[in-house]
């Protein structure tokens, strides 16, 4: 049985009364996104974090109760990093030349010709006539890192916190049970807290470089 409504009426004002805005303002924060649907569905993101945290501060949840409501905030702050960096990578910065880097990277090709009409030997093992040729990555197998050093250098995310960006994204693969105790870490709530404070600069660097504002 759920709450009487008059209860969930003031548990409801609470977690909305300190949020900043209605869920339009939080849509709003991602104008640079010219995806519609994936700025409505970011804005939701980070409103449903701010959402939950006020009801675990509501609450006065603590102790194994709390693990949930931070983890659930770790998670989705995670996600729109992860989102917005891939976004812009490859949207609006999709010619620069740190992201043709990014995804480019070059492999030895045998040269088939000369691998039949020629033998030779290179310290004990057969040698190959090869060449480097220039392939490109699927982008899924990009590390979040490597995404992040290229914003950086493509100007959009700042140095001062990309390495706290990727902490938090590590953090978000202990979702899984047996990852999370098998390297005995747990989720805290300074983390949770971490990624929101991030979050608005983060935001407010790509409006002024974007010109977004």
């Amino acid at each position: 049985m759920p709450l009487p409504q008059q209860e969930r009426e003031a548990i409801h004002e609470y977690c909305i009364r300190d949020l900043g805005g209605n869920i339009d303002w939080y849509i709003d924060q991602f104008r640079f996104i010219p995806d519609i649907e994936l700025r409505k569905r970011l804005g939701r993101a980070f409103y449903t974090a701010r959402y939950v945290y006020k009801l675990m501060e509501a609450l006065f949840v603590n102790g194994d109760e709390q693990h949930a409501f931070v983890k659930f905030q770790v998670m989705q702050y995670a996600s729109i990093y992860e989102a917005v960096i891939s976004n812009l990578l490859w949207g609006r910065y999709k010619d620069h030349p740190a992201v043709f880097a990014l995804e480019n990277h070059r492999v030895l090709k045998e040269v088939p010709g000369f691998s039949k009409s020629m033998s030779a030997k290179f310290d004990g093992d057969e040698a190959h006539i090869s060449v480097y040729r220039p392939t490109k990555k699927q982008r899924n197998s990009i590390s979040f890192g490597d995404k992040v050093d290229c914003a950086v250098k493509v100007g959009f995310v700042g140095d001062t916190y990309a390495e706290e960006i990727k902490k938090l994204y590590a953090l978000r693969n202990l979702a899984h049970i047996e990852n999370e105790a098998g390297k005995q870490i747990d989720v805290e709530i300074e983390q949770s807290k971490q990624a929101y404070w991030r979050m608005q600069p983060f935001l407010q660097h790509i409006i002024d470089v974007t010109g977004s504002g």
